[in-house]
């Protein structure tokens, strides 16, 4: 299990043992299992690791052997993708599936079981129901009316469910490396992103008003948030604070940036941060890098940044970088 190389989120471990009475031990203390069935147990090995950001959580398990867990009701949603063998989890009366066709999501507030097969590893992203409905407000510009009653599994051949486990891929990545190099603002974007795409490939309640045709908003809306980004594109671009700044809801900015400018919102955002990049680049000052440049105008993968930063100015930033010094 993972013999050759380091697990998703090892600089975050929750736990790690090969003795089953003290799986059982830190398995109630920390998840919330109220009963743990064990098969398979000679010589075996589990895992959990774990980080809380400031809305969502993310953690990475693995095992050896094969574990049926009884947990008490969460605070949080459950959203599992498997990265290795199978699983199921119910709740509710209802099993699903969770493996290379499908995510399992598990609702907050009701007991559940997760089953999982011996050398089964997978993510499972928590998710907060009441920062999924400030989301959704904020997306649709009124609150929703009544819980999100969401369908306990998500297609992984979506389009949508790509893009969510590219995300929360990419997560896992940037935590793994320096998380503490980073600015707040790179993760307060990415745990949105996360959010909104969670919104977008899951079904529940309130996905036909997400997918009916959004509304477009006044010609002068785009400008003005070109605007707000232009002078707050150090900070952290919520769509709660688009919003509040367009007086429109979240669908309509999208697609009125979509219709006069041909990209969202948050491309402009990342071509006013490339844009800083590269006069910090050109300035000439000596203490000035490629990685604090980077890091400064809120990317947070360096090798992320020379890509874009290639694809948009035709050269890479070191190159930029020399010229600058010269």
């Amino acid at each position: 299990m993972l013999a050759s190389s380091a697990p998703p989120l090892h600089r975050f471990p929750m736990f790690r043992t090969s003795d089953t009475e003290e799986l059982r031990r830190l398995a109630a203390k920390l998840l919330g299992s109220v009963r743990l069935d064990l098969s398979d147990t000679e010589q075996f090995r589990t895992l959990v690791n774990l980080i809380n950001l400031e809305e969502i959580g993310l953690a990475f398990a693995a095992t050896s052997c094969g574990l049926t867990s009884h947990h008490l009701e969460a605070d949080y949603i459950r959203v599992q993708i498997a990265l290795k063998g199978r699983s199921t989890t119910s709740a509710a009366g209802e099993t699903t599936d969770i493996d290379e066709r499908q995510f399992g999501i598990t609702p907050a507030g009701i007991p559940s079981q997760a089953a999982c097969n011996a050398a089964h590893q997978r993510l499972t992203l928590r998710l907060r129901e009441d920062r999924l409905s400030q989301k959704l407000s904020a997306l649709l510009g009124a609150r929703p009316k009544g819980a999100l009653r969401l369908s306990p599994a998500i297609a992984a051949d979506s389009p949508y469910a790509k893009g969510l486990h590219r995300l929360v891929g990419f997560l896992a990545e940037q935590l793994d490396s320096d998380a503490t190099a980073f600015p707040t603002a790179v993760y307060r974007e990415l745990e949105q992103a996360i959010q909104i795409a969670f919104l977008s490939a899951s079904r529940h309640a309130h996905s036909g008003a997400l997918d009916a045709q959004a509304k477009l908003p006044d010609a002068g809306v785009v400008a003005r948030l070109e605007g707000y980004i232009e002078a707050n594109w150090r900070a952290a671009i919520t769509v709660e604070r688009l919003v509040a700044e367009a007086g429109v809801s979240g669908r309509s900015l999208f697609r009125a940036f979509g219709r006069s400018r041909g990209y969202s919102p948050m491309a402009f955002v990342k071509a006013v941060r490339l844009r800083h990049a590269r006069n910090m680049l050109l300035s000439g000052d000596p203490t000035v890098t490629v990685a604090s440049a980077a890091s400064a105008c809120n990317f947070a993968n360096a090798g992320h940044f020379a890509r874009h930063y290639r694809e948009t100015f035709g050269e890479l930033p070191s190159q930029t970088l020399l010229r600058g010094q010269r």
